[in-house]
């Protein structure tokens, strides 16, 4: 059984960073290319519909040209960019 004591000083101790990557719709949002509505639409399909990825059911779905998912997508995976994300100390 832990004590108060021993439950508290677990509590202090900050917990390990995480990584969290940022997706390829989320990466297209945020560069304006597609909207919030653009972006939850084509997740809705792409869920329900697991055929094509999120970029192809934006083609699929005449939100974007093919020609530029492509040239985002290579755009994404060679900015790539690690950030760590801190917990909150609350």
């Amino acid at each position: 059984m832990q004590t108060t004591a021993n439950r508290n000083a677990t509590s202090l101790t900050p917990a390990a960073a995480v990584l969290e990557p940022l997706r390829f719709g989320e990466y297209l949002r945020e560069r304006n290319l597609i909207t919030d509505e653009q972006l939850i639409a084509a997740l809705a399909s792409h869920w329900s519909d697991r055929r094509f990825s999120i970029g192809r059911t934006l083609v699929e779905q005449g939100i974007l040209p093919l020609d530029l998912v492509e040239a985002e997508a290579r755009a994404y995976h060679h900015e790539l960019d690690v950030v760590e994300i801190e917990p909150s100390l609350s």
